[in-house]
């Protein structure tokens, strides 16, 4: 069985950040083609933000039944997977960044932070690496672990929920792939420098 396959639309970002984060995926899987794959072959799949929402809800199907049976599903928006995904209750809302030069600002903050440090993902990712910018926010699942809230939990940028049937889904609404294939945004950089080793090393622990 393989760790992690990692979805691309073909985007020149996404593809740059196969090619940095290599030693860590097992395989480059084409969205168009997606239909071609057993994604039961993979313990973990990566759907990196800005993908094309078209082709991922002309194979909806496919990654339920991936979650629903037992994978590990990690999305990124915007790529709207409440209105995709339906073996879990997404609750996205429109939400933007109260300041998007808030790193320019001496002192400044994004108006976030991680409720649950004990999270291994917090403990991988300190929050300073996961504050740039977010396309929306969650409503908080009953079930799940907050990892990154805004502030007065307003609402949730990233958690982790299990799933029905032994499956498990990582959301989140900020964009790391897209700014570090492009190499702007030096936070997403250290995002997935921290994510990818956390990430392998957490499907090997799974078995």
């Amino acid at each position: 069985m393989k760790d992690i396959g990692f979805v691309t639309s073909g985007d020149g970002a996404q593809l740059q950040c196969y090619r940095d984060f290599e030693r860590y995926l097992d395989e480059e899987i084409y969205l168009r083609h997606l239909d071609r794959v057993d994604l039961t072959q993979f313990k973990a799949i990566v759907i990196p933000d800005f993908s094309n929402q078209a082709l991922l809800q002309a194979h909806a199907r496919q990654l339920n039944h991936y979650l629903s049976g037992g994978g590990f599903l990690i999305v990124f928006e915007p790529n709207r997977m409440d209105e995709w995904l339906d073996v879990v209750e997404v609750q996205w809302f429109s939400r933007e960044t109260e300041d998007w030069k808030w790193w320019m600002q001496p002192g400044g903050r994004m108006e976030a932070y991680q409720p649950e440090p004990g999270h291994p993902l917090a403990q991988a990712i300190p929050l300073a690496d996961m504050c740039w910018h977010f396309f929306g926010a969650f409503r908080f699942p009953d079930n799940a672990t907050p990892i990154l809230n805004l502030d007065n939990d307003e609402g949730c940028l990233i958690y982790d929920q299990p799933v029905a049937g032994g499956g498990r889904l990582i959301a989140s609404t900020i964009d790391p792939h897209t700014h570090h294939g492009r190499r702007f945004m030096p936070a997403t950089t250290r995002f997935l420098n921290g994510f990818y080793p956390w990430l392998k090393a957490e499907v090997q622990n799974r078995g």
